[in-house]
Protein backbone atom coordinates (compact mmCIF):
# COMPACT_ATOMS: atom_id res chain seq x y z
CA UNK A 1 0.00 0.00 0.00
CA UNK A 2 1.39 3.41 -0.97
CA UNK A 3 1.45 6.29 1.47
CA UNK A 4 -1.36 8.05 -0.44
CA UNK A 5 -3.54 4.94 -0.39
CA UNK A 6 -2.85 4.55 3.31
CA UNK A 7 -3.88 8.15 4.02
CA UNK A 8 -7.12 7.77 2.04
CA UNK A 9 -7.98 4.61 3.96
CA UNK A 10 -7.32 6.28 7.33
CA UNK A 11 -9.35 9.33 6.27
CA UNK A 12 -12.31 7.17 5.31
CA UNK A 13 -12.20 5.38 8.66
CA UNK A 14 -11.97 8.66 10.61
CA UNK A 15 -14.88 10.22 8.74
CA UNK A 16 -17.06 7.17 9.44
CA UNK A 17 -16.15 7.41 13.12
CA UNK A 18 -16.43 11.13 13.79
CA UNK A 19 -19.46 12.03 11.61
CA UNK A 20 -22.07 10.68 14.08
CA UNK A 21 -20.26 12.40 16.96
CA UNK A 22 -20.23 15.74 15.12
CA UNK A 23 -23.95 15.50 14.39
CA UNK A 24 -24.67 14.95 18.10
CA UNK A 25 -22.96 18.28 18.86
CA UNK A 26 -24.51 20.16 15.99
CA UNK A 27 -21.30 20.39 13.95
CA UNK A 28 -20.42 19.56 10.37
CA UNK A 29 -17.51 17.62 8.90
CA UNK A 30 -16.17 20.77 7.18
CA UNK A 31 -15.61 22.37 10.62
CA UNK A 32 -12.89 19.85 11.55
CA UNK A 33 -11.60 18.90 8.09
CA UNK A 34 -8.26 20.68 8.65
CA UNK A 35 -7.67 18.92 11.95
CA UNK A 36 -8.47 15.53 10.40
CA UNK A 37 -6.05 16.07 7.50
CA UNK A 38 -3.27 17.06 9.91
CA UNK A 39 -3.85 14.02 12.10
CA UNK A 40 -3.84 11.72 9.09
CA UNK A 41 -0.46 13.03 7.91
CA UNK A 42 0.96 12.64 11.43
CA UNK A 43 -0.17 9.01 11.65
CA UNK A 44 1.01 8.28 8.12
CA UNK A 45 4.52 9.66 8.72
CA UNK A 46 4.94 7.35 11.73
CA UNK A 47 3.47 4.17 10.27
CA UNK A 48 4.88 4.34 6.74
CA UNK A 49 8.33 5.59 7.77
CA UNK A 50 10.99 3.73 5.75
CA UNK A 51 12.83 0.94 7.59
CA UNK A 52 16.15 2.26 6.27
CA UNK A 53 16.99 5.92 5.87
CA UNK A 54 20.05 7.27 4.09
CA UNK A 55 22.03 10.31 5.04
CA UNK A 56 23.73 11.32 8.25
CA UNK A 57 21.76 8.79 10.39
CA UNK A 58 22.06 5.73 8.12
CA UNK A 59 24.15 3.69 10.53
CA UNK A 60 21.87 4.45 13.48
CA UNK A 61 18.81 3.37 11.52
CA UNK A 62 20.30 0.22 9.98
CA UNK A 63 23.78 -0.97 11.02
CA UNK A 64 23.85 -3.23 7.94
CA UNK A 65 23.66 -0.19 5.68
CA UNK A 66 20.74 -1.67 3.76
CA UNK A 67 22.58 -4.91 2.91
CA UNK A 68 21.11 -8.31 3.76
CA UNK A 69 24.39 -10.07 4.50
CA UNK A 70 28.15 -9.82 4.17
CA UNK A 71 28.03 -11.65 0.84
CA UNK A 72 25.36 -9.23 -0.40
CA UNK A 73 27.68 -6.34 0.45
CA UNK A 74 30.67 -8.04 -1.22
CA UNK A 75 28.75 -8.73 -4.43
CA UNK A 76 27.63 -5.10 -4.75
CA UNK A 77 31.16 -3.83 -4.14
CA UNK A 78 32.59 -6.18 -6.77
CA UNK A 79 29.90 -5.18 -9.26
CA UNK A 80 30.64 -1.48 -8.71
CA UNK A 81 34.38 -1.99 -9.15
CA UNK A 82 34.01 -4.00 -12.37
CA UNK A 83 31.49 -1.75 -14.07
CA UNK A 84 32.87 1.51 -12.73
CA UNK A 85 29.29 2.50 -11.94
CA UNK A 86 28.61 2.30 -8.22
CA UNK A 87 25.16 3.81 -8.76
CA UNK A 88 23.91 0.50 -10.15
CA UNK A 89 23.38 -0.44 -6.52
CA UNK A 90 21.08 1.83 -4.52
CA UNK A 91 22.36 0.29 -1.27
CA UNK A 92 25.99 1.02 -2.14
CA UNK A 93 25.15 4.53 -3.30
CA UNK A 94 23.43 5.24 0.01
CA UNK A 95 26.33 3.75 1.96
CA UNK A 96 28.88 5.81 0.01
CA UNK A 97 26.93 8.98 0.77
CA UNK A 98 26.95 8.13 4.45
CA UNK A 99 30.72 7.40 4.44
CA UNK A 100 31.42 10.75 2.79
CA UNK A 101 29.26 12.54 5.33
CA UNK A 102 31.00 10.77 8.21
CA UNK A 103 34.54 11.26 6.97
CA UNK A 104 35.47 13.21 3.86
CA UNK A 105 38.74 11.26 3.56
CA UNK A 106 37.08 7.85 3.46
CA UNK A 107 36.15 7.91 -0.23
CA UNK A 108 37.35 9.98 -3.16
CA UNK A 109 35.19 10.59 -6.24
CA UNK A 110 36.48 8.48 -9.12
CA UNK A 111 39.12 6.77 -6.99
CA UNK A 112 37.20 3.94 -5.37
CA UNK A 113 39.95 1.48 -6.30
CA UNK A 114 42.24 3.36 -3.91
CA UNK A 115 39.83 4.41 -1.21
CA UNK A 116 37.48 1.43 -1.30
CA UNK A 117 34.36 1.01 0.74
CA UNK A 118 33.98 0.84 4.48
CA UNK A 119 32.10 -2.29 5.42
CA UNK A 120 28.83 -1.57 7.30
CA UNK A 121 29.34 -1.71 11.07
CA UNK A 122 27.23 -4.79 11.78
CA UNK A 123 29.42 -6.93 9.52
CA UNK A 124 32.57 -5.38 11.00
CA UNK A 125 31.36 -6.34 14.45
CA UNK A 126 30.60 -9.88 13.31
CA UNK A 127 34.14 -10.27 12.01
CA UNK A 128 35.78 -8.98 15.17
CA UNK A 129 33.48 -10.76 17.63
CA UNK A 130 34.14 -14.05 15.91
CA UNK A 131 37.84 -13.58 16.51
CA UNK A 132 37.32 -12.77 20.16
CA UNK A 133 35.17 -15.85 20.69
CA UNK A 134 37.73 -18.13 19.06
CA UNK A 135 40.79 -16.73 20.81
CA UNK A 136 41.38 -18.28 24.24
CA UNK A 137 44.08 -15.79 25.24
CA UNK A 138 42.90 -12.34 24.09
CA UNK A 139 39.74 -12.22 26.27
CA UNK A 140 41.90 -12.94 29.34
CA UNK A 141 44.02 -9.82 28.77
CA UNK A 142 43.33 -6.37 30.22
CA UNK A 143 41.94 -4.32 27.33
CA UNK A 144 42.62 -0.58 27.04
CA UNK A 145 40.36 1.44 24.65
CA UNK A 146 42.50 3.99 22.78
CA UNK A 147 40.90 7.11 21.31
CA UNK A 148 44.32 8.24 20.02
CA UNK A 149 47.28 6.51 18.44
CA UNK A 150 49.27 6.52 21.68
CA UNK A 151 48.41 6.21 25.35
CA UNK A 152 50.77 6.41 28.34
CA UNK A 153 49.77 4.38 31.41
CA UNK A 154 51.42 5.15 34.76
CA UNK A 155 52.19 2.36 37.22
CA UNK A 156 53.74 1.99 40.68
CA UNK A 157 57.29 0.76 40.20
CA UNK A 158 57.38 -1.46 43.25
CA UNK A 159 59.05 -4.53 41.78
CA UNK A 160 62.00 -4.69 44.18
CA UNK A 161 61.03 -5.57 47.74
CA UNK A 162 64.48 -6.82 48.74
CA UNK A 163 65.12 -3.70 50.84
CA UNK A 164 61.82 -4.15 52.69
CA UNK A 165 60.27 -1.51 50.49
CA UNK A 166 56.75 -1.33 49.11
CA UNK A 167 55.51 0.83 46.23
CA UNK A 168 59.14 1.13 45.17
CA UNK A 169 60.27 3.35 48.04
CA UNK A 170 57.95 3.38 51.03
CA UNK A 171 59.48 1.99 54.22
CA UNK A 172 57.84 1.21 57.56
CA UNK A 173 59.59 1.71 60.92
CA UNK A 174 59.15 0.22 64.37
CA UNK A 175 60.11 3.04 66.71
CA UNK A 176 60.08 4.15 70.30
CA UNK A 177 57.88 7.00 71.46
CA UNK A 178 60.36 9.69 70.44
CA UNK A 179 62.12 7.75 67.70
CA UNK A 180 62.93 9.43 64.38
CA UNK A 181 61.77 8.28 60.98
CA UNK A 182 63.36 8.82 57.61
CA UNK A 183 60.94 10.06 54.92
CA UNK A 184 60.13 7.78 51.99
CA UNK A 185 58.14 8.04 48.81
CA UNK A 186 56.83 5.67 46.10
CA UNK A 187 58.42 5.21 42.70
CA UNK A 188 56.38 5.45 39.54
CA UNK A 189 56.87 4.29 35.98
CA UNK A 190 55.01 4.56 32.70
CA UNK A 191 54.04 2.16 29.95
CA UNK A 192 53.40 3.39 26.42
CA UNK A 193 50.97 1.69 24.06
CA UNK A 194 51.09 2.76 20.43
CA UNK A 195 48.60 1.37 17.94
CA UNK A 196 50.12 -0.97 15.38
CA UNK A 197 48.41 -1.93 12.15
CA UNK A 198 47.65 -5.51 11.23
CA UNK A 199 46.17 -6.28 7.82
CA UNK A 200 44.71 -9.37 6.18
CA UNK A 201 44.37 -9.88 2.44
CA UNK A 202 42.22 -12.43 0.61
CA UNK A 203 41.27 -13.00 -3.03
CA UNK A 204 38.05 -14.25 -4.55
CA UNK A 205 37.52 -15.31 -8.15
CA UNK A 206 34.90 -13.56 -10.24
CA UNK A 207 33.10 -16.88 -10.66
CA UNK A 208 32.81 -17.29 -6.89
CA UNK A 209 31.44 -13.79 -6.47
CA UNK A 210 28.93 -14.20 -9.26
CA UNK A 211 27.78 -17.78 -8.75
CA UNK A 212 28.04 -18.62 -5.07
CA UNK A 213 27.14 -15.92 -2.53
CA UNK A 214 27.19 -18.47 0.30
CA UNK A 215 30.74 -19.49 -0.56
CA UNK A 216 32.08 -15.95 -0.72
CA UNK A 217 30.58 -15.19 2.68
CA UNK A 218 32.33 -18.24 4.13
CA UNK A 219 35.58 -17.28 2.42
CA UNK A 220 35.48 -13.78 3.90
CA UNK A 221 34.45 -14.85 7.38
CA UNK A 222 36.79 -17.81 7.69
CA UNK A 223 39.69 -16.12 5.97
CA UNK A 224 39.73 -12.95 8.04
CA UNK A 225 38.56 -14.30 11.37
CA UNK A 226 40.92 -17.26 11.36
CA UNK A 227 43.78 -15.18 9.97
CA UNK A 228 43.41 -12.42 12.53
CA UNK A 229 42.96 -14.93 15.34
CA UNK A 230 46.10 -16.77 14.21
CA UNK A 231 48.34 -13.70 14.13
CA UNK A 232 47.04 -12.08 17.33
CA UNK A 233 47.64 -15.27 19.32
CA UNK A 234 51.12 -15.49 17.81
CA UNK A 235 52.18 -11.96 18.80
CA UNK A 236 50.69 -12.18 22.29
CA UNK A 237 53.02 -15.13 22.92
CA UNK A 238 56.09 -14.33 20.82
CA UNK A 239 55.74 -10.80 19.39
CA UNK A 240 59.00 -8.87 19.05
CA UNK A 241 57.66 -5.43 20.02
CA UNK A 242 59.13 -3.96 16.81
CA UNK A 243 56.13 -2.72 14.80
CA UNK A 244 53.95 -5.25 16.61
CA UNK A 245 52.89 -6.08 20.19
CA UNK A 246 55.54 -7.38 22.62
CA UNK A 247 54.91 -11.04 23.39
CA UNK A 248 55.46 -12.57 26.81
CA UNK A 249 58.42 -14.68 25.65
CA UNK A 250 60.35 -11.50 24.78
CA UNK A 251 59.20 -9.49 27.79
CA UNK A 252 61.79 -8.27 30.34
CA UNK A 253 59.57 -9.54 33.17
CA UNK A 254 59.63 -13.16 31.95
CA UNK A 255 60.96 -15.63 34.53
CA UNK A 256 62.70 -18.68 33.07
CA UNK A 257 62.97 -21.77 35.29
CA UNK A 258 66.16 -23.79 34.79
CA UNK A 259 66.00 -27.47 33.90
CA UNK A 260 66.83 -30.22 36.39
CA UNK A 261 70.37 -31.45 36.74
CA UNK A 262 70.95 -34.23 34.23
CA UNK A 263 67.55 -33.72 32.59
CA UNK A 264 67.40 -35.25 29.13
CA UNK A 265 66.87 -33.16 26.01
CA UNK A 266 63.30 -32.67 24.83
CA UNK A 267 61.67 -33.68 28.12
CA UNK A 268 59.34 -32.18 30.73
CA UNK A 269 59.45 -33.60 34.24
CA UNK A 270 57.13 -33.02 37.16
CA UNK A 271 59.80 -31.02 39.00
CA UNK A 272 59.74 -28.49 36.13
CA UNK A 273 56.01 -27.94 36.59
CA UNK A 274 56.25 -27.56 40.36
CA UNK A 275 59.05 -25.01 40.11
CA UNK A 276 57.23 -23.03 37.43
CA UNK A 277 54.15 -22.91 39.66
CA UNK A 278 56.29 -21.62 42.56
CA UNK A 279 57.52 -18.67 40.48
CA UNK A 280 54.16 -17.31 39.33
CA UNK A 281 53.07 -14.19 41.17
CA UNK A 282 49.35 -15.01 41.32
CA UNK A 283 48.53 -18.61 40.39
CA UNK A 284 44.80 -18.04 40.97
CA UNK A 285 44.61 -16.05 37.68
CA UNK A 286 47.17 -18.01 35.66
CA UNK A 287 46.71 -20.59 32.89
CA UNK A 288 49.13 -23.01 31.27
CA UNK A 289 49.75 -22.56 27.55
CA UNK A 290 51.70 -25.31 25.77
CA UNK A 291 52.51 -26.70 22.37
CA UNK A 292 50.50 -29.83 21.65
CA UNK A 293 53.72 -31.81 21.13
CA UNK A 294 54.35 -31.51 24.88
CA UNK A 295 51.35 -33.76 25.65
CA UNK A 296 53.32 -37.06 25.52
CA UNK A 297 55.75 -35.64 28.09
CA UNK A 298 52.95 -34.36 30.32
CA UNK A 299 51.15 -37.69 30.22
CA UNK A 300 54.28 -39.61 31.24
CA UNK A 301 55.34 -37.32 34.12
CA UNK A 302 55.62 -39.09 37.44
CA UNK A 303 56.27 -38.35 41.09
CA UNK A 304 59.12 -40.41 42.47
CA UNK A 305 58.11 -42.60 45.41
CA UNK A 306 60.92 -44.76 46.73
CA UNK A 307 62.31 -46.77 43.85
CA UNK A 308 59.20 -46.30 41.73
CA UNK A 309 56.92 -43.51 40.59
CA UNK A 310 53.28 -42.47 40.39
CA UNK A 311 51.72 -40.84 37.28
CA UNK A 312 50.70 -37.26 38.04
CA UNK A 313 48.78 -36.21 34.92
CA UNK A 314 46.87 -39.29 33.75
CA UNK A 315 43.19 -39.58 34.72
CA UNK A 316 42.14 -42.08 37.37
CA UNK A 317 41.28 -44.80 34.84
CA UNK A 318 44.48 -44.29 32.87
CA UNK A 319 44.53 -44.23 29.08
CA UNK A 320 40.83 -45.12 28.93
CA UNK A 321 39.90 -41.67 30.21
CA UNK A 322 40.00 -38.26 28.56
CA UNK A 323 43.33 -36.43 29.21
CA UNK A 324 43.11 -33.71 31.82
CA UNK A 325 42.58 -30.11 30.71
CA UNK A 326 44.07 -28.74 33.92
CA UNK A 327 47.55 -28.88 35.43
CA UNK A 328 48.11 -28.14 39.14
CA UNK A 329 44.47 -27.09 39.22
CA UNK A 330 44.82 -24.41 36.54
CA UNK A 331 43.46 -24.57 32.94
CA UNK A 332 45.74 -26.05 30.28
CA UNK A 333 45.46 -24.54 26.78
CA UNK A 334 47.29 -26.03 23.81
CA UNK A 335 48.50 -23.50 21.23
CA UNK A 336 50.43 -24.05 18.03
CA UNK A 337 52.20 -20.74 18.67
CA UNK A 338 54.13 -22.06 21.65
CA UNK A 339 57.69 -23.20 20.91
CA UNK A 340 58.43 -26.80 20.02
CA UNK A 341 59.21 -29.33 22.73
CA UNK A 342 62.55 -28.78 24.47
CA UNK A 343 62.89 -25.05 23.71
CA UNK A 344 61.98 -21.97 25.73
CA UNK A 345 58.26 -21.34 25.39
CA UNK A 346 57.11 -24.92 24.78
CA UNK A 347 55.11 -24.54 27.99
CA UNK A 348 54.40 -21.29 29.86
CA UNK A 349 52.43 -20.38 32.96
CA UNK A 350 50.84 -16.96 32.45
CA UNK A 351 48.52 -14.55 34.20
CA UNK A 352 47.13 -12.76 31.14
CA UNK A 353 45.33 -10.16 33.25
CA UNK A 354 48.78 -8.57 33.59
CA UNK A 355 49.05 -8.14 29.82
CA UNK A 356 47.71 -4.85 28.40
CA UNK A 357 46.02 -4.82 25.00
CA UNK A 358 45.34 -1.40 23.46
CA UNK A 359 42.62 -1.30 20.80
CA UNK A 360 41.27 1.59 18.79
CA UNK A 361 38.07 3.07 20.16
CA UNK A 362 35.53 5.35 18.52
CA UNK A 363 35.67 5.65 14.74
CA UNK A 364 37.68 2.77 13.33
CA UNK A 365 37.29 0.67 16.47
CA UNK A 366 36.15 -2.40 14.56
CA UNK A 367 38.64 -2.12 11.74
CA UNK A 368 38.34 -1.25 8.08
CA UNK A 369 37.35 -3.44 5.16
CA UNK A 370 38.34 -2.49 1.60
CA UNK A 371 38.12 -4.11 -1.82
CA UNK A 372 39.72 -3.71 -5.24
CA UNK A 373 39.72 -5.54 -8.59
CA UNK A 374 42.88 -3.84 -9.84
CA UNK A 375 45.51 -5.74 -7.88
CA UNK A 376 44.58 -9.09 -9.48
CA UNK A 377 42.82 -7.71 -12.54
CA UNK A 378 44.68 -10.03 -14.96
CA UNK A 379 43.59 -13.10 -12.98
CA UNK A 380 39.90 -12.13 -12.73
CA UNK A 381 40.09 -11.88 -8.97
CA UNK A 382 38.79 -9.35 -6.47
CA UNK A 383 40.94 -8.49 -3.44
CA UNK A 384 39.36 -8.00 -0.02
CA UNK A 385 41.43 -6.39 2.75
CA UNK A 386 40.76 -6.12 6.48
CA UNK A 387 42.84 -3.71 8.58
CA UNK A 388 42.84 -3.56 12.38
CA UNK A 389 44.90 -1.48 14.83
CA UNK A 390 46.13 -2.90 18.13
CA UNK A 391 49.10 -2.94 20.49
CA UNK A 392 50.02 -4.91 23.58
CA UNK A 393 52.71 -5.59 26.15
CA UNK A 394 53.06 -6.93 29.70
CA UNK A 395 52.13 -4.53 32.49
CA UNK A 396 55.26 -5.42 34.44
CA UNK A 397 58.57 -3.82 33.36
CA UNK A 398 60.54 -6.47 35.30
CA UNK A 399 60.10 -9.47 37.55
CA UNK A 400 59.40 -8.86 41.23
CA UNK A 401 62.22 -9.41 43.72
CA UNK A 402 60.67 -10.58 47.02
CA UNK A 403 62.00 -9.47 50.43
CA UNK A 404 63.24 -13.00 51.17
CA UNK A 405 64.70 -15.65 48.83
CA UNK A 406 65.61 -12.78 46.54
CA UNK A 407 67.04 -15.02 43.82
CA UNK A 408 63.61 -16.62 43.28
CA UNK A 409 61.98 -13.71 41.49
CA UNK A 410 58.26 -13.78 40.77
CA UNK A 411 56.37 -12.82 37.63
CA UNK A 412 53.00 -13.14 35.92
CA UNK A 413 54.79 -14.96 33.08
CA UNK A 414 56.95 -18.06 33.66
CA UNK A 415 58.63 -20.28 31.06
CA UNK A 416 60.86 -23.35 31.16
CA UNK A 417 64.49 -23.08 30.06
CA UNK A 418 65.81 -24.90 26.99
CA UNK A 419 66.37 -28.66 27.23
CA UNK A 420 68.15 -29.28 23.94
Amino acid sequence: MTQKEFEEKVKEMLIDTVTPLLEQHGKKLEDVKGEIDGKIKEISSQVTKPAVEVGAEAVEKDPKGGFKSLSHFAQHVAMAEKTGNRHLSKELTAWEQYCKAADSTTLEEGELQYGGYLIPPEFRNELWLAVEQMNEILPRCTQIPMARTMVKIPFVNGFDESGKLVYGGIRWYWTDELGTKDPSRPKLGRITLELRKIAGLAYSSDELLEDSPISIENVLRNGFTDGLNFELTNVLIRGTGAGQPLGILNAPCLVTVTKETGQSAGTIVFENIVKMYSRIHNPANAVWVANSNTLPQLCTMSLSVGTGGVPVFMPANGAAGVPYNTLMGRPLIFSKHCATLGTVGDIVFADWSQYLVGMKSGQGATGKFDTSIHFKFDADQTAFRFVFRIDGQPWWPSALTPPQATSDTLSPFVALASRT
